[in-house]
């Protein structure tokens, strides 16, 4: 009966490490400094590039000055700049108007840049206390495309519901917008995955085959 305290001693040196490298893969330090800053540019509604220097407080958005400015540093605003990216999270941002029964328009991060574009729009939502208990909550998130610059078409989501119609519809939208490229094509008719990253694999694979068409006359 004397080696359980020992046994139990030891298990629980055992655990120790294993439940430290646990808890610092699920729940890793934050690592964001609020004064660094970050290299990058906005385009704003004239058309015009501007250099800026970027960061990011603890809580909120990106802020961003002209290089070589004294002003303050401001949040993007979609009355005053049409696009921007940053060093912080090397992402494009671009307003979009996401719904064509609308005019206002949203910051969408550019995932595929070419012929054809992808965007991705995060929706966060609060969660609600009613009845004594929290519910609701999170974040919703939306992929839309188009090609040269058309309208915008929801083509996946992380809801249960997706507003470009049903799975079949999408992938035959899909088809259609790779139809010029027939090897691609048929390549993605018969491929059954519709993840995202299936997704941009062809539409990539479609930008560089249409820009080395272009580069090649």
């Amino acid at each position: 009966m004397k080696f359980r305290p020992i046994l139990f001693i030891t298990l629980l040196s055992l655990l120790k490490p294993c439940q430290s490298a646990f808890c610092q893969g699920r729940f890793p330090a934050a690592k964001n400094d609020p004064d660094k800053l970050f290299t990058g540019y906005i385009v704003n509604n004239t058309g015009d590039t501007v250099k800026c220097e970027f960061k990011k407080p603890t809580l909120g958005q990106l802020k961003y000055r002209p290089v070589n400015s004294t002003e303050k540093f401001k949040k993007p605003s979609i009355d005053a700049v049409k696009e921007y990216y940053s060093a912080y999270d090397t992402t494009v941002y671009v307003a979009l108007v996401t719904d064509t029964a609308s005019t206002d328009l949203e910051y969408l991060k550019r995932l595929e840049n070419g012929a054809i574009k992808l965007y991705e729009e995060d929706v966060t939502s609060s969660a609600m206390y009613m009845n004594g208990m929290w519910s609701g909550g999170g974040t919703s998130v939306y992929y839309y495309i188009n090609k040269n610059d058309g309208l915008l078409k929801q083509i996946k989501s992380n809801t249960l519901i997706t507003g470009g119609g049903s799975r079949k519809t999408r992938r035959e939208y899909l088809y259609d917008l790779f139809s010029d490229d027939p090897a691609l094509a048929e390549k993605f008719k018969e491929d059954q995955n519709f993840d995202l990253k299936t997704l941009r694999h062809y539409i990539s694979t479609y930008n560089a085959d249409k820009s080395a068409t272009v580069k090649s006359k």
